[in-house]
């Protein structure tokens, strides 16, 4: 197969990747590997790279270099010719879901429709096999009584976790979720970490980039820190939150405790 790393099938690689917008390096050289089942959760100050990272994993942002693998299989094959990249685009995105800090809903669909979208549209399902597994998934994460609501109606806690039912509806082997409760007023944000509190213990691969350091601390198996572009300490949570190494870590994780 074209593409393939034939040396691993880690869930997600990545090799001296480096993203810049126009002069400015966001990512500098990012080294860093996700392996099946794991949940790796992406710390650090804003404007640090964690969501260009993120975006870059499923090419939202292309990066300016370096190499990137899903599966195995190479996710920026300059190889391709601009059709065929795209419909090695399309199939890797599909393996992997992304939830958003905004939640993106369709607002003329109910609840309901936006799960079952991407099934009938992209994977060809039936209506009828697209709607038992949205119902079984909106279920899955709670809400299932509210099928039949459209977003507008919807708390902001029940609009994210409609998004991840919708993410989840692809059956992807990764999910990526991007400070998926930042947009959440507080007493809503247990309720979208208690939905993906669950996927982790059901083995998803998921990779989150958060300011919920609780989550991460309870949830990761492992916590990468990253600051002006670079990743500065990576280890365990106990590693991370007990006794971090690098200077920078301590302050940041200081700030956060104190803020």
């Amino acid at each position: 197969m074209p593409g393939l790393n034939p040396e691993s099938m880690k869930m997600i690689e990545i090799h001296n990747l480096k993203k810049y917008f126009g002069d400015n390096e966001v990512l500098k050289n990012i080294h860093f590997n996700v392996e099946k089942s794991e949940v790796v959760a992406i710390i650090g100050p804003s404007g640090s790279g964690k969501s260009t990272l993120l975006r870059c994993v499923n090419h939202l942002e292309e990066p300016t270099s370096g190499e990137i693998y899903v599966e195995g299989v190479l996710l920026n094959d300059k190889s391709l010719n601009r059709r065929a990249f795209q419909r090695h685009l399309n199939e890797i995105r599909t393996k992997v879901g992304m939830v958003f800090q905004q939640f993106n809903l369709f607002p003329h669909m109910t609840a309901l429709e936006n799960v079952m979208e991407a099934p009938v549209n992209v994977l060809h399902e039936s209506k009828e096999v697209a709607e038992k597994n949205a119902r079984m998934l909106l279920d899955k994460v709670g809400i299932g009584e509210k099928a039949d609501s459209y977003p507008g109606t919807l708390s902001g806690g029940q609009k994210q976790r409609v998004a991840i039912a919708r993410a989840l509806a692809m059956n992807p082997d990764v999910m990526l979720f991007d400070e998926a409760t930042s947009a959440l007023d507080p007493e809503l944000v247990g309720e979208v970490l208690k939905v993906m509190e669950n996927l982790a213990e059901e083995g998803m691969t998921m990779l989150v980039v958060t300011h919920e350091m609780g989550f991460a601390e309870r949830v990761a198996n492992r916590v990468v820190f990253m600051a002006d572009g670079y990743i500065v300490e990576e280890g365990t949570p106990a590693e991370m939150f007990s006794n971090p190494q690098n200077e920078r870590t301590q302050k940041f994780l200081a700030d956060v405790a104190h803020g």
